[in-house]
């Protein structure tokens, strides 16, 4: 979004920046941050046209994020002294002033009549109004803008520049940064060695500069080299403090990076025996326009050449769609590392909104069934409570491989998502006393996969036989995670063409075009164009997949007007635009159906006069 934003030049004076050619162009042209439900209006306006006798705008949104409310068009000067155009006694000449809110759609065409003097200078074309319905990014995009010269002036289009404007209420989703690995246990990494982690980022959108600090106990540790991503410009900044424990790594990025990338790569080397935290802190992360870019707490890394016990939820992440309301599903609580265990307690909280508890079973890692047990769910507040202690004679236990202690029931009880988080974790000998160990929550989730088309529009509604007409198919990504799936247009239950929309990121549009080649089909009949988004897995609301946006007519050659028939009124049109061309206000294209193309001439008039008559 950035990119294109930065792409659009937006005149803020666009009079004085613009002196030779006229603009038309959307102000304000930028609009960021509304949400649903709130409104806002753009102008589109015209800056230094000379004669102008006419108009023909069409200017689009995307209807899926944004909601058509009213219009204004800003004609004649009469009535609207900020206006264009004026009539000068007589009426304007009103072609069309037409809203298709659904399509996402506005077309305003009028001309002054003579003998109304031409327009001069600045002016307001229309105002129009929106209310915000989604998420997303969109152009308010002038799809065409013809300006027409009077007839006194030669006629004709008047050359001029043209800037959309731009609707931005995405939030980029916030960025993550880490150790990668995270956890480095080898008893193997005594003194005198070396081991390398590498510092990642991920899902970050726009980064241009960064900075961030790394910690780490300097009685187990030394930095010996850090590398930074050669893809950074100019060579970032690299400062060690090694008597403190610390490290900084500043750089910046032109181009701009979204994506995926490692920031720095840090060799350590082995002093001592121990434990270290890697400790990410200080992080900064700057996007092209100097605005911080949020992101999730850093995942710190560790470093352990001794045994350390761990006591954590298998699987550590459950992140299924499959697993929707009603669904069950368990966990195992396991131990690892761990030496003379002689009981263990624990609490493990999650969202009852997510979530229902239905039970849980001790699971004995040895034979040995001399313990007592406590086991206790409080559905209400979420919580699961396990103690567990063995007495004589039982035997201290030691597990240095992942063993299950507990499992664990649950059922979905809506979408969602949900810390399982292990708290108050107690693993005791056989004296009581406490034996250190880490802890590892879990965390699920259930989403919703649905791909939906939210517009289907072909750039024409009557065409000729043998002639092309595309299809434009806006297909949305509403569901919660990335999809790549195929879309297909159609002509009444007749396939146009199939094309792979690839890796679509949620509440994401993307704009598909497809060829509609009208031969071989008889005039006369009408086709209803559609498109339809093949399911992805797990999709259960297949109800948007399928939309049909319009109808396309094959006409008879020389039906002009497009009623069915070729009469005096398709000969009327195709006289009036006689000797205009391709680009000319009166011109027609519906008249011009002969070779030379782009200009109306003797042979269009013949072909119009040997089809008079004919009809459906």
């Amino acid at each position: 979004m950035l990119i294109l934003a930065a792409a659009l030049t937006f005149n803020t004076k666009p009079a004085c920046a613009q002196e030779e050619l006229p603009l038309v162009y959307v102000d304000p042209p930028l609009i960021l941050n509304l949400l649903p439900p709130q409104t806002f209006t753009v102008a589109i306006r015209v800056v230094n046209v000379s004669d102008l006798y006419g108009v023909d705008i069409q200017f689009r949104w995307d209807p899926a994020i944004l909601d058509y409310v009213s219009h204004v068009a800003k004609m004649p000067v009469e009535d609207y002294p900020e206006g264009i155009l004026y009539e000068g006694g007589t009426s304007l000449l009103w072609l069309v002033d037409e809203v298709d809110a659904p399509a996402g759609n506005y077309q305003v065409a009028a001309a002054s009549l003579a003998p109304a003097p031409s327009f001069n200078g600045t002016g307001t074309i229309f105002e129009i109004t929106f209310q915000v319905i989604g998420i997303g990014t969109c152009l308010l995009e002038l799809w065409s803008t013809d300006l027409a010269r009077s007839t006194a002036a030669g006629g004709g289009p008047i050359i001029h520049e043209k800037e959309h404007g731009f609707f931005d209420n995405f939030t980029p989703p916030p960025a993550e940064m880490g150790v990668d690995p995270s956890r480095i246990v080898d008893t193997g990494l005594g003194p005198c060695n070396n081991f390398t982690v590498d510092v990642m980022l991920e899902d970050v959108f726009d980064l241009e500069s960064l900075e961030f600090w790394m910690a780490y106990d300097t009685a187990i540790l030394d930095v010996t080299n850090v590398t930074a991503n050669p893809v950074f410009t100019p060579p970032a900044t690299i400062e060690i403090f090694e008597a403190e424990g610390k490290m900084r790594v500043a750089a910046s990025a032109s181009p701009p990076i979204t994506g995926v990338l490692t920031l720095a790569n840090i060799t350590f080397h082995v002093t001592g025996s121990g434990e270290s935290v890697l400790d990410l802190f200080n992080l900064t992360l700057l996007d092209a326009w100097g605005e911080a870019i949020p992101y999730k707490p850093p995942i710190d890394g560790y470093f352990s050449n001794i045994i350390k016990a761990k006591l954590f939820v298998e699987p550590a992440e459950i992140i299924d769609p499959a697993l929707t309301p009603g669904h069950t599903f368990s966990i195992d609580i396991q131990i690892d590392d761990v030496f003379d265990l002689y009981g263990y307690s624990f609490q493990l909280f999650y969202e009852t909104a997510v979530l229902t508890a239905l039970g849980a079973i001790i699971v004995p890692p040895t034979n040995d069934t001399d313990f007592f047990t406590e086991l206790g769910i409080d559905d209400q507040i979420g919580e699961v409570a396990v103690n567990v202690t063995y007495y004589p004679p039982a035997v201290p236990i030691t597990i240095l491989s992942n063993t299950t202690i507990v499992t664990i029931y649950f059922q979905v009880q809506s979408f969602g998502c949900t810390v399982l988080d292990l708290h108050d974790t107690e693993l005791n000998d056989q004296n009581g006393d406490p034996i250190l160990h880490d802890v590892g929550d879990g965390f699920f989730c259930t989403i919703q996969p649905d791909v939906a088309i939210v517009r289907v529009e072909p750039s024409k509604n009557m065409v000729y036989p043998d002639r092309t007409v595309d299809i434009t198919v806006v297909a949305r990504n509403v569901g919660d995670t990335t999809e790549t799936f195929n879309v297909t247009a159609y002509y009444d239950n007749y396939t146009i063409g199939t094309k792979t929309v690839y890796d679509l990121p949620p509440r994401v549009n993307r704009t598909l075009t497809f060829m509609f080649s009208t031969t071989g089909l008889e005039p006369c009949n009408n086709y209803t164009i559609s498109a339809r988004a093949d399911p992805v897995p797990h999709e259960t609301n297949t109800g948007n997949n399928y939309l049909e946006g319009g109808w396309v007519k094959i006409k008879i050659l020389g039906d002009v007007n497009g009623d069915g028939q070729v009469d005096i009124y398709d000969i009327v049109i195709a006289s009036d635009a006689y000797r205009t061309m391709e680009g000319d206000p009166d011109y027609v294209a519906d008249a011009d159906l002969a070779p030379v193309y782009g200009l109306i001439d003797i042979y269009d008039i013949v072909t119009v006069a040997y089809h008079y008559g004919e009809g459906c």
